[in-house]
Formats: structure tokens, sequence, C-alpha cells
């Protein structure tokens, strides 16, 4: 395996943590436990995006689903609507 691949792998993990514990805003623990992993993931796809492989779409579509449920589930109980 080559470098971009391992950094690939790292980022989609990344990723998926951040859209499965980006929902939990209970004491604004993903500010701790998912918003980090959100940024680097970020941060790795903007560093193995010059490869121009189509793979690399597949992450910023999961950080972008990431962050609409965390923020919908943040503003939804600010409208009043409870789960």
């Amino acid at each position: 395996m080559n470098k971009n691949n391992i950094l690939f792998v790292l980022a989609i993990i990344f990723a998926l943590w951040f859209a499965v514990t980006g929902i939990f805003w209970l004491f604004w623990i993903p500010l701790l436990i998912s918003y980090p992993f959100g940024v680097a993931s970020f941060f790795i796809w903007k560093n193995i995006k010059k490869d121009g492989r189509k793979r690399n779409t597949v992450i910023p579509v999961l950080l972008l689903i990431g962050l609409l449920c965390s923020l919908a589930m943040l503003i939804l109980p600010l409208l009043g609507i409870r789960f």
C-alpha cells in the first residue's frame, strides 16, 4: 500500500467517526470527540485529493452528511422538536 491509500483509509475512518458521533449532543461532547476527527479528515482529504482519483469524492460527502446531521441535532431541540 502506498501513502495515499493509507491516508484515504484513515480519512474514511475519521469521516465515519465524525458522522456517527456528531449527532450525540450531550454536554457539548461532539466538540471533543467528534469535530477534531472531522477536521483531521478534511485536512487529510485536502492533502490526497491532488492525485485526482474518483474515490476521493466519498470523503467530503461523508463529512457533509456528518456536519448536517450534527447541526440538525443541535438546532432541532432549540426549535422545540424533541426526540
